[in-house]
Order: structure tokens, then C-alpha cells, then sequence
């Protein structure tokens, strides 16, 4: 028998699960996607349990499936049995091979997606039957009811978790990343803009899919137990002048910043080797054309993506191989697999209804396109009914996000069988784990667009947010999140999760930073150094240099806001501070209290300490490190506190100070080319140190009454640009 011809996919129903799942859960009974989580430490240490498995640490990443709202260790039901003894078809009953225990206590999906799809089948209907309540008979549906999981408490105390509680990874070692060009919509509305209506789709564009290679290093998943991804503005090269490229370009930080909402699949199975090649040395290594038939069970199952875009620096670099840096920074996906036996019982047609003569052009109405040649020809040719949603929450308004897009999968022109079928057709070998990506699906209505270049129709139009808001493309701070479900009556919901990450501001040049994305590491300074408690008032300029500085790099602490004078700060027998200037930094260095006073020396501390975390204050260049510490130790010099016969002195120093930073910097700004701006200190696009220590000087400076407009014009712009600066907030 051809076991993968005879493949049992449970038909959806209103199945009843003995798990309680809200009816507008995403991961219902009828879904059963795939992931990769781990778990907190202390949630798997204060479970009691009589189980003895030889379990993985809770920290590890494992193969799981989600329902209702609760995260599902596989590689715990596979060590406690529950996934042995697997059958392809329901009729006759008839194993296959398949060793759970290996594949599901992998890191990864990459083990699963390498088999068949018989055995896909197999699980998902097995992880139904342990999950679906009896209705008082042995059987549902012609599936038998399997009542171990439910019947054994332990295990289901430590295999179960609540989705809030896990951190989700990437779902699959991605070795390679392609990314289509295939809504014929989005593909309109981009032509219109830059070559006009007549002009509009290439002529290659109804032929084939297209497609470009991307990067998979920069894939990440969203965020997960209630924390929000970030990713990175990028910075680039930008045309001058676009009437006159011959003015070349400058370095700067991307202006627009854009999402474009995507739907992409992992490839699963046997990779498409050429057996029939006669040199067996090498016959492992060629591949072979995949067929549109071995496409459809080639498909693994597919994720929610987020192509972030850098559209000046795509403007700049695309000709003539299509765009490089401006997209290879950072791709989001959403870490739930949702897989074709989940979305086949919304099969619908695409908007295009078919293709070839007798077609429809969602624009124009029918249309005579032609007829693709015959690798490409799908007698299935369709799409799925999922609904498409994109929403910004700036970071003013947390919790508050506007929807401004509502799209559908089945805007595509060029399905996924035909992508992958396409992308092999020279003998390309595709890899379990691989991803491809639909491009940005966008509808027939405006307020299906796909991307802010086509919502704001490439920045002529307002998208107003609730609360008057208005954005043209991304700012810094905003949050892009993006949602999938399928809905049909009779059918639990199916969906995909959020496809979420925020956006932080462009690093500063020319300092570096190993921050990935925003992306947490498990090991390193936040391990070792912890509980920070800030000492000092607010009223002291160098208290608020410190904030500052621990803003800069992300770190939460606890406050104690004497509001005293500074020389009644409260110092201990070992660490003195002679001058009496607050503040001071409390933490913990593993199991040791430590503490450190002086604005600088903190500062200079969380640097050295977290280089990879956040931004960076201290410029690489050993010259405009020189400078920058100069500025900070003219600002920071010895000062008398305010109030007293004092005050007149303090007065005529600070004049003194900042007349001689002003100086500084105008000599500096003078020898900065035309084409490297910049709205800080050091002409950088970020703050530095000189730019934290400034801003609170100014703020004193005006306490004591100086007028500063005629003293420091140039400390008042860089105010100004802090002032725009998240971590001056």
C-alpha cells in the first residue's frame, strides 16, 4: 500500500476538548500547531511529581504544540509513550516508523519536518485523541479516544504550561530563506508608484514566481511570556538628491522605516535528491525539479512574517539586483507552525480565481493573463481563507494599538506549491527547515494594503492612529503587530498567534553594538550583576546623568529620592565619597552587595559591563573618545550646591562651563564634512556621554536663572534632539 496516498486528515468539527479553550483562542482543538519553547526553571522545580522521566532541563528548548492557552511539552509525551505505536491511516491500522523520543527532545523542529507526511498526519491525530473528551463512547468521529494524558496528573502538571509563562524560539534551524514577490496586488500598487499605471507589472511578473535570496541569520521569533521583540532601525547609505544622483550618498539612520505583512512556510520532508545521477559520489549533493503533486507534501506548515523594510536605503541600492541591506537587518516571524491539514478545510480561491485565459485581475476585473507553462500548471490552483491583520502601538500609548490593515492569503497570485515547485526547477536542493516567504500581501481596498509605503501610497498620505496620532512610515517606539486566524462555521478557530516586535532607535555611529535585535541572552552581566537600587535626588543633575545612562541600557532599578541637600548623602565605612555628590549605585555582584558613587565611575561601569545591551555612550574612535570625556569632566567639575551665598558663584561657573563646551563643540562641528550630519555633540546619530552630561547641566542652568540662548546655541540644539531621544524621557 502507498501509505502516502492513504493519508487520514481529521476532518474539523465542534470537537469538545477536556482543556478549557476560549472560543477566540487561536489554538484551538482543530489546530494543533507546532513550535519550539522552553520553561522557566522555577515553574518545573515547584511542581510535585511522581513521574520519573529522563527529562530535559526546563531551560532547554524542546518540540512543542499549543492549545487553548497552555504550551505542550512533545518531548514528555514521547518519553511517557503516549506518542509510540503511531498509525498512517485509521482504516487498517497500519505502523510506521518513527522514534519520537529522538525527534521531539531536539532544540528544534528540523527532525520532524524531515519526515514524511504521513507522520506529520500521525502525530497531530494522536495529539488530538489525547486532547479531545469522550463523549461516553470509545470513538469520535472514527478517531479513538486516548484518555492517558487526561488521566494522569503528574504528567500533565509538568508537560503543560501557560503561554504566558514560556519563551518561544525559532521554530527550525533555517538554513535557507527565499522571499516571493507574488501578491499581484502588492506587485500593482508598487508599479503604479514608481513606473506608472501602463507600466505597472514587469513582464516577467505573470510568468513565474518572483523571488529573491534573503538572510536567515537576521530571522526572529516574536515575542513571547508577555515580552515584546525588538528589532533595530538600520542605518545605510541614502541618495543626496534623487534629481541628481550624481551627488552620491550619505551614511545615516533609516527615515523610512516599513513592515511588510507576509505569510511564509517551512519546507519539510526528503530533500529532492537526483537519484537517477550516475556518479554516486556526488549524487547526494544534486538536486532535482520538485513536481506540483511532491510540492503539496513538501509544505510543512506556515508562520505569520514581518519583512521589515529600510525603503531609502532600498531606494538607493536596488538597481540593478533588487534590494541587499535594506531588508537583510530583520525579518520577524511568529513562532507557531500552523500546518496544511490545520488551514485545508479553508481551501478557497485566490483573488485572482485562476490563471490563464478567462482569468480575474483583481483591479480591472477579467482579464486574458497568460497561461503558465506546464511545471507551474496546479489542477488544485487556490489559496486559504485567512484573515490578515497589521496594528501599530506606539510607545506612548502601551496597550493601545490602532489596526490599519486587513488583508487575506487568498490575495496571492502565485500559490505556495507553485513558489517552491518554481524555485526548483533548475535542480535546487530545499532543505528541511527551509522558509519561503508569499512577499507582502496586500488586497484590492486601500485599507487592505500590505505596507505603509502603499497605506500612505509612498508618504502622500496620513495613517491616523487612535488619538490623532498620524504616521507616513514607522517611528522609534512603534510596535508592528501582526494576526492570522481562519474562521468557518462548524470549525474551531484556527490561528496563527502574533507576529509582534517593536521598533528601537538606529545605532549610533561609529560606536558598534552586539545587541541582536533586542533579543535576550542567557548568559552574561545580567546574570552576574542584578538588583539595582539608584540612591540620590533628583534635584542633582549627575543623579539624573545616571538614569539616563540606565535607560540607555535597558536596565531596571528601584529608586530613593531623598530630595536632600547632596551632602547628606548617607555613605558607608568602606566606600566613601569625599565630596558628598550623589549618587550612588547599589547592586548585587553575584552574592556580593557592592556599591559605587560619582556619576562618571557609574556610567563608565554599565559600559564596560553591558557593551552588548542597549546602546553605547563611548565612541570607539580613541580621538572622539578623548573629546567626549573631556566635555563630561568640564560639566561634572566640583560645584556648589544651590541656595546660599554660593548661588553667585555657581552662577558665573556654570556660565564659564558652558561657554567652554560651546566652544569645544563649534571647533569640532567645523571640521565635520557637509555630509555627515548629525544632531548630537559629536555629530554622531546618537547620544554619547558629552550629550547625557549636557542636558542636565542646561536644566540646572536655567534654575539659576542664566539665559542661554546667547551662551550655547549649539547645547540648545542638542537638547533639543535629546529631548526627541526615548532615553531622555
Amino acid at each position: 500500500m502507498n501509505i502516502k496516498h492513504s493519508l487520514f486528515i481529521m476532518t474539523p468539527t465542534m470537537r469538545k476538548s477536556w482543556i478549557d479553550i476560549p472560543d477566540d483562542c487561536d489554538f484551538s482543538l482543530d489546530n494543533i500547531p507546532f513550535g519550539v519553547c522552553s520553561f522557566p526553571v522555577e515553574l518545573e522545580s515547584s511542581t510535585t511529581t511522581r513521574c520519573a522521566l529522563p527529562v530535559l532541563s526546563p531551560d532547554f528548548p524542546r518540540c512543542c504544540t499549543a492549545i487553548g492557552d497552555y504550551a505542550v511539552d512533545l518531548h514528555l509525551l514521547a518519553e511517557a509513550g503516549l506518542l509510540d505505536d503511531l498509525s498512517s491511516v485509521s482504516s487498517n491500522d497500519e505502523k510506521i516508523t518513527f522514534h519520537p523520543r529522538i525527534v521531539f527532545s531536539q532544540p528544534t523542529l528540523n527532525s520532524f519536518m524531515a519526515c514524511s507526511k504521513c507522520i506529520w498526519v500521525a502525530v497531530r491525530n494522536r495529539l488530538i485523541s489525547l486532547f479531545i473528551e469522550s463523549n461516553g463512547g470509545s470513538e469520535v468521529q472514527g478517531l479513538i479516544v486516548d484518555s492517558r494524558l487526561k488521566n494522569n496528573l503528574p504528567l500533565r502538571k509538568r508537560s503543560m504550561h501557560p503561554l504566558s509563562s514560556v519563551t518561544c524560539h525559532l521554530p527550525a534551524s533555517i538554513g535557507d530563506y527565499t522571499d516571493f514577490y507574488s501578491s499581484r496586488e502588492h506587485a500593482t500598487n508598487v508599479g503604479i508608484m514608481f513606473r506608472g499605471k501602463d507600466n505597472a507589472l514587469q513582464p516577467n511578473w505573470l510568468h513565474m514566481p518572483i523571488g529573491y535570496h534573503g538572510r536567515s541569520s537576521s530571522i526572529f521569533p516574536s515575542g513571547s511570556g508577555g515580552k515584546m521583540a525588538m528589532i533595530r532601525r538600520p542605518c545605510g547609505q541614502l541618495q543626496i538628491d534623487a534629481d541628481d544622483p550624481r551627488k552620491g550618498s550619505t551614511y545615516g539612520p533609516c527615515k523610512l522605516m516599513d513592515f511588510e505583512l507576509e505569510v511564509a512556510f517551512f519546507v519539510g520532508g526528503t530533500p529532492n535528491y537526483d537519484s537517477s545521477n550516475s556518479n554516486k559520489d556526488v549524487a547526494s549533493k544534486i538536486g532535482r525539479p520538485v513536481t506540483i503533486d511532491e510540492a503539496k507534501d513538501r509544505i510543512f506548515g506556515y508562520v505569520l512574517m514581518n519583512d521589515w523594510s529600510a525603503r531609502d536605503i532600498q531606494k538607493w541600492e536596488y538597481v540593478p539586483l533588487g534590494p541587499f541591506t535594506s531588508k537583510n537587518f530583520a525579518t520577524t516571524i511568529s513562532p507557531w507552525v500552523v500546518t496544511p491539514m490545520a488551514l485545508e478545510p479553508f481551501r478557497c480561491q485566490t483573488s485572482a480565481v485562476r490563471q490563464g485565459v478567462g482569468g480575474f485581475d483583481n483591479l480591472s476585473g477579467p482579464c486574458e493573463d497568460p497561461v503558465p507553462l506546464e511545471y507551474l500548471r496546479d489542477p488544485n490552483y487556490g489559496s486559504y481563507d485567512v484573515n490578515l491583520s497589521v496594528s501599530i502601538e506606539p510607545s506612548t500609548s502601551p496597550g493601545k494599538n490602532t489596526q490599519i490593515c486587513l488583508s487575506n492569503l487568498k490575495n496571492m497570485y502565485w500559490s505556495s506549491t507553485q513558489q517552491l515547485v518554481h524555485h526548483s526547477v533548475t535542480g535546487c536542493l530545499v532543505n528541511p527547515g527551509d522558509l519561503m516567504a508569499s512577499g507582502t500581501i496586500s488586497g484590492k481596498e486601500q485599507r487592505s494594503f500590505g505596507s505603509m509605503l502603499e497605506l500612505s501610497w509612498k508618504g502622500s498620505r496620513d495613517v491616523v492612529l487612535d488619538g490623532g496620532a498620524v504616521r507616513k512610515f514607522l517611528k522609534d517606539g512603534d510596535a508592528v503587530i501582526m494576526k492570522g486566524w481562519c474562521i468557518k462555521e462548524g470549525c474551531g478557530r484556527v490561528g496563527f498567534g502574533e507576529c509582534s516586535a517593536r521598533v528601537l532607535p538606529a545605532n549610533p555611529f561609529p560606536y558598534d553594538n552586539q545587541d541582536r535585535g533586542g533579543l535576550e541572552s542567557n548568559q552574561g552581566p545580567e546574570q552576574r550583576f542584578t538588583n539595582f537600587k539608584l540612591h540620590g535626588s533628583i534635584k542633582s543633575s549627575f543623579t539624573r546623568q545616571v538614569c539616563i545612562a540606565l535607560a540607555v541600557k535597558g536596565i531596571s532599578y528601584e529608586t530613593t529620592d531623598g530630595n536632600s541637600p547632596a551632602q547628606e548623602v548617607l555613605v558607608d565605612d568602606t566606600i566613601k565619597n569625599p565630596m558628598y555628590h550623589m549618587p550612588s549605585l547599589e547592586f548585587m555582584d553575584r552574592r556580593r552587595e557592592v556599591k559605587i558613587t560619582q556619576s562618571l565611575p557609574i556610567i563608565e561601569f554599565l559600559e564596560a559591563s553591558f557593551p552588548g545591551k542597549g546602546g553605547r555612550l563611548f565612541p570607539v574612535d580613541p580621538l572622539t573618545l578623548a573629546k567626549v570625556k573631556e566635555v563630561a569632566a568640564i560639566l561634572n567639575s566640583p560645584v556648589h550646591p544651590f541656595g546660599g551665598p554660593e548661588e553667585y558663584f555657581e552662577k558665573e561657573a556654570m556660565k564659564k562651563r558652558l561657554s567652554l563646551v560651546e566652544d569645544i563643540l563649534s571647533q569640532y562641528h567645523s571640521t565635520i564634512p557637509d555630509n555627515v550630519p548629525g544632531s548630537f555633540a559629536f555629530g554622531s546619530f546618537g547620544p554619547t556621554l558629552a550629550d547625557v552630561c549636557i542636558v542636565p547641566q542646561l536644566h540646572d542652568a536655567r534654575v539659576l536663572g542664566i539665559e542661554l540662548e546667547q551662551i550655547c546655541p549649539i547645547l540648545l540644539n542638542i537638547e533639543e534632539a535629546c529631548n526627541r531621544n526615548p532615553w531622555f524621557r
